[in-house]
């Protein structure tokens, strides 16, 4: 499972998400929000299997929790949320 975490977050450091106009926030790593609205092609709000870019298209399956076959805002946002690395302890 971490492996394929670590498949996913490759996709969100991606050249192709990384050079959309809005600029991420200061961690680097572009928020769900600007992840669909880059491969959301017909603009329905979802990411569609046939939108799907890079490893996404891999993980698909993984991130698309209901099985609908398409990835939602709060899919990928919990997916993304999994993946976030523990904070440390202070």
């Amino acid at each position: 499972m971490l492996k394929s975490f670590t498949a996913l977050s490759a996709l969100l450091l991606s050249p192709a998400v990384m050079a959309q106009d809005a600029s991420p926030p200061s961690g680097g790593t572009p928020q769900p929000e600007q992840i669909v609205a880059f491969m959301d092609a017909d603009k329905d709000g979802f990411i569609a299997k046939d939108e799907a870019q890079g490893p996404l298209v891999q993980y698909f399956g993984m991130v698309d929790a209901d099985k609908d076959d398409k990835i939602s805002l709060v899919e990928l946002k919990t997916a993304m949320e999994a993946m976030r690395p523990p904070e440390p302890a202070q």
